[in-house]
C-alpha cells in the first residue's frame, strides 16, 4: 500500500523540487532526453525497464517501445502494465541487429555480470545504433542484496569499450551540494520507511513525521540548487551522483 502511494507520488512529482529524490529523477530523465534525440521513429529496447516510468514520454518519438525486465525483479513492482519481455539482461530473446536504440536507466549497478549484459545489448543493437545508460557513482545501498557496483566515468568508459561500443560521450551529473543534500533526503525517508514497517505506534509516528520530512526535503532541494548556482558545475565528476553515457555500435 505504502509503496503504491509512493510510486504514484513519484510518477506525478518525481521531477519537481517537491520530491525528495528530485535530483535523482532529474538525472535519470536526462537519459530519456538523450534517447529522444536519437529515436528517429525507430525501435527502442528499454533493458531493466521496471515499472516503465518513461514509456509514455518515449512513445511519441519511437516506432516501437519494448520493455525488458528480469522475471523475478518484475514481481516486486506494482505496475499497471507489465514488461513486454521477461528475461535476464544477458539473454534477451530478440534477434541480432534489432533495435535502433537500447538503453539502461539505473540498471548497470544491479547486474552481477555487467560486461555480458552490455555485450547482449550490443548484439541486439543495429549497426550505427545507439546505446544509452545512466548509472550510479554515489548512492546508498538499495534493492539489497541486488546492488553490486558503483561506476566512475573512467570505469564506465572502460566497460563500454570492452563491450566493443564506441563511446560518444560520458557526462558526470551532480556536484558536492546535490550529492550531500540528496543523501540527507534519502536518509530521512528511509528512516520513515523503516517506521512504517513497524507496529501500529511506529506507523503513527511515521505518519506524524511525514509532513516534516517532506518539508525538510523541499528545503534541502532549494539549498542544493542555490549553492550549485553559486559554486557552479562539478565538471570533474568528483562528486557526481550519476554518469550518463551515450555509445554507438560501429
Amino acid at each position: 500500500m505504502i509503496k503504491r502511494i509512493w510510486d504514484k507520488f513519484t510518477d506525478r512529482l518525481g521531477r519537481t523540487i517537491l520530491h525528495p529524490q528530485y535530483f535523482l529523477k532529474s538525472c535519470e530523465y536526462k537519459a530519456v532526453s538523450e534517447a529522444k534525440k536519437y529515436a528517429k521513429d525507430g525501435i527502442l529496447v528499454d533493458i531493466g525497464c521496471g515499472r516503465q516510468p518513461y514509456k509514455r514520454d518515449l512513445l511519441p518519438y519511437v516506432k516501437k517501445y519494448i520493455g525488458v525486465d528480469h522475471p523475478e525483479v518484475s514481481k516486486k513492482y506494482n505496475a499497471d502494465e507489465k514488461p513486454d519481455i521477461l528475461a535476464d539482461a544477458t539473454e534477451i530473446p530478440l534477434p541480432d541487429n534489432f533495435a535502433n536504440i537500447t538503453m539502461m536507466i539505473s540498471v548497470l549497478e544491479h547486474l552481477p555480470d555487467p560486461a555480458s549484459a552490455l555485450k547482449e545489448a550490443r548484439r541486439i543493437t543495429k549497426k550505427g545504433g545507439v546505446f544509452i545508460t545512466i548509472t550510479i557513482q554515489n548512492y546508498r545501498l538499495h534493492d539489497i542484496p541486488f546492488d553490486y557496483f558503483r561506476y566512475t566515468r573512467f570505469g564506465l568508459k572502460k566497460l563500454l569499450e570492452g563491450s566493443r561500443f564506441k563511446v560518444i560521450k560520458i557526462t558526470p551529473l551532480g556536484n558536492y551540494f546535490i550529492l550531500t543534500f540528496q543523501y540527507f533526503n534519502v536518509f530521512i525517508f528511509y528512516k520513515i520507511k523503516t517506521l512504517f514497517r513497524g507496529k501500529i505506534a511506529s506507523k503513527l509516528i511515521a505518519l506524524l513525521l511525514l509532513p516534516v520530512t517532506l518539508t525538510a526535503s523541499f528545503v534541502s532541494n532549494i539549498l542544493a540548487l542555490l549553492l550549485s548556482n553559486i559554486f557552479g558545475e562539478d565538471k570533474s565528476g568528483a562528486f557526481a551522483i550519476y554518469n550518463l553515457a551515450v555509445a554507438k555500435k560501429v
